[in-house]
């Protein structure tokens, strides 16, 4: 995204200059865009310590991810409040970027190509990490094909309390999948889960970290169920893991799914996060959140014969 300002008062750095003119960005984010060429004075390249003066046109080129912000962040919000904000987050949303230079410097997800959550609540709600929120207040994540409700810390103090909600078992979540196959009831599976030499997959093994997920079928369909889903352990691709292992994987999960010829395919794989229950950190009462299953994932359960 283009942006052009004009100097209406000059004498300043122009790093000084951006950082004053546009909010929610650090001098040394700008110092950065400076460096790779997507900022110009009057057309020329400037270095960050040279000075603007009045009258001079000033234009930079925004990382991708400004432009995808347009995206109506505000239609996902479920609650939202003083201390945290909940939504609803859609698939194909990544959490942030990979890696962990980001967290140094959080600006740097606001450069990565594409959509991710951690730049657009930098640039939605700025004031997340202007308070110094670790993770720019993200504190579980939901694999970037995945839906659902996700809770955000807005101050390091909810940021502190939840993520000890999270690691004391005090969260409860349950997720909505359509599975391949029909199990044939509800069920409780207790199995490590983690990576096996040579396999970047997470699946179950007696290498791995102790998991148990709960189980219930919510309907059936000829060769596919809806499924309700509950990991009373929170490792990572554990649902995904545990529904593998017991043969009836996520539709279109990329990992463990693989239709057969002439099968329905799912646009994305059919795993959505559908309630989240905690105690809220100021006030300390019960909070429950339920984000309905997206139009996508409601239209493949129905495309099933």
């Amino acid at each position: 995204m283009k942006k052009i300002l004009m100097v209406e008062t000059g004498g300043m750095r122009l790093d000084a200059f951006l950082a004053k003119s546009l909010t929610g960005y650090t001098r040394s984010f700008l110092k950065d865009l400076i460096g790779r060429g997507l900022v110009s004075v009057n057309g020329e390249p400037r270095d960050p310590d040279e000075f603007v003066y009045e009258g001079e046109r000033v234009e930079l080129v925004l990382p991708q991810c400004e432009e995808e912000a347009g995206q109506d962040f505000e239609s996902w919000i479920l609650f939202e409040d003083k201390r945290l904000l909940v939504l609803q987050k859609p698939s194909g949303l990544l959490m942030h970027p990979l890696g962990t230079s980001w967290l140094a410097s959080p600006e740097a997800a606001r450069a990565e190509p594409g959509s991710n959550l951690a730049a657009l609540l930098q640039i939605h709600r700025p004031a997340i990490l202007k308070a110094g929120t670790p993770r720019c207040g993200i504190v579980h994540r939901l694999d970037r094909q995945t839906s659902g409700a996700l809770v955000v810390a807005k101050d390091p103090e909810t940021y502190d309390a939840l993520v000890a909600a999270f690691k004391d078992r005090l969260v409860e979540k349950t997720y909505r999948a359509v599975v391949r196959g029909v199990p044939p009831g509800a069920s409780r599976v207790q199995a490590p889960i983690g990576r096996v030499p040579g396999n970047r997959r997470i699946v179950v093994t007696p290498l791995g970290k102790s998991a148990e997920t709960s189980f219930r079928i919510l309907s059936k369909k000829k060769e596919a169920a809806l499924v309700e889903a509950r990991p009373l352990t929170g490792r990572t691709h554990q649902i995904r893991a545990h529904l593998a292992f017991l043969g009836h994987p996520v539709a279109g999960d990329p990992e463990f799914d693989r239709p057969a010829p002439g099968k329905p395919v799912p646009p994305r794989m059919m795993l959505h996060a559908w309630r989240l229950s905690f105690e809220h950190p100021a006030s300390g009462r019960a909070a429950l959140f339920v984000a309905d299953p997206p139009a996508e994932f409601e239209r493949f359960w129905k495309s099933l014969p």
